[in-house]
């Protein structure tokens, strides 16, 4: 168990040093998700809001102004978190690859990468939950921070999933971006109230977003809809580890004593030793060149 837990562990801190390295996610963490809250709540209007919970078993009211907010936060997080997550699979490819080269087992590096990317799930999920919880009395604080982070799961997982499938950095900000402000504008209750249409409940943050409208406003424990985002996660980041796997195939070698065994050495003598060597290992033969000797001669007097 120690044999495999070192090289996960090896893998695990060099991925969330990567994380680290990223300044502008971490900038947009820390200083973008706060800056976001404030401004909704500073510019949304005050309206009591009658919108479809399934959770809760059917519609409940609550003021536009605080579901706006949820679903900004909900939108600031999953753009991060899928944006590291991208970032992170994307630059560490090359280096990866390389790695398996030399024996690294591919286990270790994917099982580094998902749990890297539940800790900075969790962590965003609890900071956002907490600016939340300062902005307004929630009803369930735990059930907020589980919605939240399986909506960072699911985003992280399609980061994962695009990182290993795109060559570029900007179709891949592009393609999360987009995906991210689509979903939240379709879960927010100021636009979609119903929220019953037919294909809504397979887009990512579906689950998630009625879980937190749940925890926030009501009684009802959103559990279950809350891990449709975790198989959202599994779905997207199994896809990702795949594409990792293929494209790695090759690199495996087999064991000494298995496998096709490489042509035969030629049977032959090194001359001058009663050794025996490889025939392509030496130089060929050479033909010696007889020489002439002529005598010297003087260009003024003749032979010497």
């Amino acid at each position: 168990m120690r044999a495999h837990l070192t090289p996960f562990s090896t893998a695990l801190r060099f991925v969330l040093a990567a994380h680290v390295r990223n300044r502008l996610a971490l900038l947009l963490a820390v200083a973008f998700t706060p800056a976001w809250l404030f401004l909704t709540r500073a510019c949304s209007y005050h309206a009591t809001l009658h919108f479809q919970v399934f959770p809760a078993g059917g519609y409940i009211d609550a003021d536009n102004n605080q579901t706006s907010q949820v679903s900004s936060v909900m939108n600031s997080i999953t753009v991060i978190t899928g944006f590291m997550a991208f970032l992170e699979t994307l630059k560490s490819g090359p280096l990866e690859r390389r790695l398996v080269l030399a024996g690294y087992r591919r286990r270790h590096l994917m099982a580094a990468k998902v749990a890297a990317l539940l800790v900075i799930a969790a962590l965003l999920a609890l900071y956002a939950t907490a600016l939340v919880h300062l902005s307004f009395t929630q009803r369930q604080v735990a059930g907020t921070a589980l919605a939240l982070f399986a909506a960072n799961t699911a985003f992280g997982g399609l980061g994962i999933m695009l990182g290993s499938l795109l060559r570029d950095e900007l179709e891949g900000f592009f393609v999360v971006i987009m995906t991210s402000i689509i979903d939240n504008g379709l879960q927010n209750p100021g636009l979609n109230s119903p929220a019953d249409q037919p294909w809504l409940p397979f887009m990512p943050l579906y689950g998630p977003s009625q879980a937190a409208y749940a925890a926030a406003f009501t009684q009802a424990w959103p559990g279950t809809y809350a891990v449709r985002g975790l198989v959202w996660f599994a779905l997207t980041s199994t896809v990702g580890m795949l594409a990792f796997w293929l494209r790695t195939r090759s690199y495996h070698r087999p064991h000494p004593g298995h496998g096709t065994a490489g042509p035969p050495a030629h049977d032959e003598r090194m001359p001058g030793s009663g050794m025996l060597g490889k025939a392509d290992c030496r130089r060929p033969p050479t033909t010696a060149v007889p020489t002439r000797r002529f005598p010297l001669r003087n260009e003024r007097h003749g032979p010497l």
